[in-house]
């Protein structure tokens, strides 16, 4: 008598598969081989699929509770009968011979514990760009990973049931990857194997962003599993794919700073070329199958979903540095797992909610269930927020100095930046359960972007101390003197100067304002007369608003950037708006110093009425022109100067700001020099009142928008920040140095 062959039971897990169980259901009945029965667990889908599924000579499990995919195998592994159970998703359909290929392969291969199988190159149904991609990006890597795997495709796989049951059930409490946890703990005992002779169709994901969160969210719970693997699983998830992603981030994090720099299009067209040398084989593939034209969106979608991959993997990396229980993911055994699990219905009078084996405790009281809630909502709040900051500072980072709006961004003080995530570390020190560690892994990043890219946190100051200042050192004093001491007494102003003593004196807004014509109320100040009687025996060179007074000789005075671009008899007016860049080489003794005197276009004027008709793009986007042709004139002026270079004035730039950034890479910023940990030039709502020293000046500093630079070997001494006794709104800029 021939031994009957063994039961297949084929296990379908569904969840809202309206639009496909028919089909699968269908394509198990119409199997070849004869000795099948089908388990349909139905995981509190809120859709009729059940109702389909009840249509067709199947056992209909259903779960009162959705418990995942894993939790829904258990459910159908509990209610099989077979030698060899079969997992089929109720997205797939198989071939009408795959069971049988499946139970001819275990005979041939008594040691296999597993036989996945590979899904068609062609879609269940037809699918749009999205879909196609990803089917054919599924069929072309498990096709390429035919043999021996350690990674598991559960979708359509069969397990003989010894070596299931030997390895342990899913665990029920992973919901994105099951599969790998239960793979890992099969292939620990038995080979399993990855075959095309098992087939089927798929529908997948025809959106990219539920495709794209649903790579995020695999990336981001592989780490734990990988890190505690220590190894590459052998099948799919290669090293090499590892790299791919990697280039994909390095490709996409690079697109937005081609605008500011070209150059860096060469790093992401070598990344875009790395990554796809990284699996060439498949672009061949796809270019075969579907021509030239989707072979340009496959290939620009799978960048995309790697770079999302990517940024899964330092989101996981940053969860398992700040969270043990995320780290122990995968430490607890799935037989642990499924006992601790309530039981389910399996047809010998248990409750679908099973037997819980403790009772509850006492329920907490009312006043600590509105505390708890109170915690609850609190620690949502606060990721919220840590979000919110952390896509500010990311953004703001972004297209600072890049684009004319960015003004509103940077506004901020660069001490906030810092600040602000501090706070929201240290209060989410009260938030309870992963809230907790959320709100610190979020508001980490902007932290660590604010300390390394302008906090305006001058960390030498710690250290250095202070510095001597050596005999025959050249003494520099630069000043923005707000309209020339409009707002006070010019004989006060004159006052202040003289008490400084210094060798060469930096003047900005040397100028009379008229209040309430806006950019027409700016004069020339005629003055020279007062000058040459205040200043005895010094050289004096003057252009717009800009007031340069040396001891020493002034052999030249080259226009700069924009100011060399106006014609000799340009009225002051226009002058004063374009020419922001005086330039005086100075004879000091036999060498030549060139003294920049910088006044650079204020980007925002703070009394703009934001409801007014005013055309606010057009008046930002000319501040931003503006800015940008004066730093980048004197930017080409300091390359093509052979000469020693102190640079020095009234910026209108903070130190987050990255409108200065390629003045920082020619020059050397001053602040070294500087005994202040935070030091600042300017306080908005001076000159009244301008105390520094008053605790609301040190409760709440602001900003540095006065800058010093010095190029060639000139060796700054000493570099403060002075009071003006209330004369202006900024700081007076002393410094000591020597050629």
């Amino acid at each position: 008598m021939p031994t009957p062959p063994p039961l297949v039971s084929v296990v379908v897990p569904m969840y809202n598969d309206s639009r496909t169980v028919d089909l699968c259901l269908r394509s198990i009945l119409e199997q070849s081989y004869p000795a099948v029965e089908v388990i349909v667990v139905d995981d509190a889908s809120t859709d009729d699929s059940a109702d389909l599924a009840a249509a067709h000579p199947v056992t209909l499990v259903r779960a009162e509770r959705n418990g995942g995919p894993g939790g829904s195998r258990n459910l159908g592994v509990r209610h099989a009968a077979g030698e060899i159970l079969f997992f089929l998703d109720a997205d797939l359909t198989m071939h009408p011979d795959a069971v049988a290929e499946a139970v001819r392969i275990f005979t041939e291969h008594p040691e296999y514990g597993a036989v996945f199988g590979v899904p068609d190159k062609e879609p269940l149904f037809p699918e749009g760009a999205v879909g196609q991609y990803r089917i054919l990006q599924y069929h072309y890597w498990r096709k390429s990973a035919e043999g021996l795997v350690s990674g598991g495709f559960y979708a359509l796989g069969a397990v003989r049931r010894s070596a299931f049951l030997e390895a342990g059930w899913f665990n029920g409490a992973l919901r994105q990857t099951e599969e790998i946890d239960h793979a890992e703990r099969l292939a620990a005992l038995h080979p399993m194997v990855l075959t095309s002779r098992v087939r089927g169709r798929l529908s997948d994901e025809s959106r990219m962003r539920p495709l794209l969160r649903k790579a995020f969210v695999r990336s981001r719970l592989r780490v734990p599993f990988y890190l505690g693997r220590g190894r590459a699983m052998q099948g799919m998830e290669t090293p090499g794919r590892a790299v791919a992603s990697a280039l994909a981030g390095l490709a996409v994090a690079s697109l937005p700073l081609i605008a500011w720099q070209p150059l860096t299009a060469l790093v992401t067209a070598l990344a875009v070329a790395g990554f796809v040398l990284t699996d060439l084989g498949q672009y061949r593939f796809v270019r075969q199958e579907r021509g030239l034209g989707f072979l340009a969106f496959f290939t620009l979608a799978h960048l995309l979903v790697n770079a999302v991959v990517l940024a899964g993997l330092v989101a996981g990396l940053a969860q398992f540095a700040v969270s043990r229980r995320f780290r122990r993911m995968y430490a607890v055994a799935a037989a642990d797992a499924v006992a601790a699990a309530p039981a389910r219905d399996d047809g010998a009078g248990g409750s679908a909610d099973g037997d819980r084996g403790a009772t509850d405790p006492d329920p907490p009281s009312r006043a600590r269930r509105i505390a708890r809630r109170l915690r609850t909502w609190y620690g949502w709040a606060l990721i919220a927020l840590a979000g919110l900051w952390l896509c500010y500072a990311v953004l703001r980072r972004s297209v600072s100095g890049r684009w004319h709006w960015a003004i509103l961004l940077d506004a901020t003080p660069p001490v906030f930046l810092v600040a602000v995530p501090l706070v929201l570390l240290a209060a989410s020190a009260a938030a309870c359960g992963p809230r907790r560690r959320w709100a610190a892994a979020l508001a980490l990043p902007p932290l660590l972007l604010a300390l390394l890219t302008g906090s305006g946190l001058n960390w030498p100051a710690l250290w250095h101390g202070g510095r001597p200042v050596p005999p025959g050192a050249l003494h520099v004093v630069s000043f923005n003197t707000q309209y020339w001491a409009a707002a006070t007494d010019v004989n006060r102003l004159y006052d202040l100067i003289h008490r400084q003593n210094a060798d060469v004196y930096l003047f900005q807004e040397h100028v009379v304002w008229q209040a309430g014509r806006g950019e027409d109320g700016y004069l020339r100040l005629d003055d020279d007369a007062r000058l040459a009687a205040e200043f005895p025996g010094y050289h004096i060179a003057r252009r717009g608003e800009l007031l340069t007074v040396s001891r020493y000789p002034i052999v030249a005075q080259p226009a700069v950037g924009t100011g060399a671009e106006l014609a000799p008899d340009a009225p002051f007016g226009t002058v004063f708006a374009r020419d922001k860049v005086l330039r005086t080489d100075l004879q000091v003794g036999s060498k030549v110093f060139s003294v920049y005197n910088v006044h650079v276009t204020v980007p925002l004027a703070p009394d703009l009425d934001p409801f007014s008709d005013f055309d606010f793009d057009s008046y930002f986007r000319r501040k931003f022109d503006w800015r940008r042709a004066e730093i980048r004139g004197l930017e080409r002026d300091l390359a093509g100067n052979p000469h020693q270079v102190l640079v020095s004035g009234d910026f209108n730039a903070s130190a987050s700001m990255r409108d200065l950034d390629g003045l920082r890479d020619r020059a050397d910023d001053a602040i070294r020099a500087n005994n202040d940990f935070l030091p600042l030039s300017w306080k908005f709502s001076a000159p009244a009142g301008f105390d520094w020293d008053s605790a609301v000046n040190r409760s709440f500093p602001f900003w540095r928008l006065d800058w010093s630079f010095t190029a060639g070997p000139v060796r700054v001494h000493r570099y403060d920040f002075r009071p003006t006794d209330g004369i202006s709104e900024h700081r007076l800029q002393d410094l000591w140095l020597s050629l």
